[in-house]
């Protein structure tokens, strides 16, 4: 199969200085950007988990995005492949 027709859900958990610095609202702009369902939100721990259901290639491009964005700030990414859930819209949560 042809990794950019391949469809998938990752769970990324970001650490560092990732709250109180607008990446809930960057993370919603790059999921509608490539095409991504999911959500994000705040951890009590400081961390933002970010879901991404879409393509293998944009779920990936989105990711390098927020990379480069939030240069400095992530200073660790968690990723986990999970079992889609089929959802149809990005939310902040």
């Amino acid at each position: 199969m042809n990794i950019n027709f391949k469809t998938m859900r990752k769970r990324f958990v970001f650490s560092g200085t990732v709250q109180g610095v607008g990446f809930r609202s960057v993370s919603k702009y790059v999921a509608r950007k490539f095409q991504i369902n999911g959500w994000t939100r705040n951890n009590p721990d400081g961390t933002v988990t970010f879901i991404a259901e879409g393509k293998e290639k944009n779920i990936n491009t989105a990711l390098s995005y927020l990379k480069h964005f939030f240069k400095g700030k992530i200073e660790k990414t968690d990723i986990k492949e999970e079992k889609e859930e089929g959802l149809t819209n990005f939310q902040i949560r």
